[in-house]
């Protein structure tokens, strides 16, 4: 009886402990890249960067100029957003991530 109640508070102690933690959801982030006349910029590097958390893996914009992040840490300040053409920076910019996110088409213009 004894050891059934220790094991008992034991568990429950645990699941307390455990229903402390917070965990960080992730989220997504979607975008496209066009020129002023709303033509698809494919083959451009873009990246999340954020002092704390770091470089993101970079995405490679598609012949749709459309990049995706995903598991993207939910943070109380804004990240940055980077495009480079090779190793160029053309664009840079900052965003909040609230949510999953589509972006408006960033439009670099030529």
């Amino acid at each position: 009886m004894m050891k059934t109640l220790l094991r008992i508070t034991l568990l429950m102690g645990i699941l307390i402990a455990l229903s402390n933690v917070s965990v960080a959801h992730a989220e997504t982030l979607r975008g496209t890249v066009t020129n002023q006349y709303n033509i698809a910029i494919p083959g451009l590097t873009v990246s999340l960067v954020h002092p704390s958390v770091g470089r993101s893996s970079p995405s490679i914009t598609d012949s749709w100029g459309r990049f995706f992040f995903s598991n993207v840490p939910l943070i109380n300040t804004p990240y940055y957003i980077e495009i480079y053409w090779g190793y160029q920076l053309i664009y840079r910019n900052t965003v909040m991530i609230v949510g999953n996110i589509q972006l408006p088409p960033i439009i670099l213009v030529q």
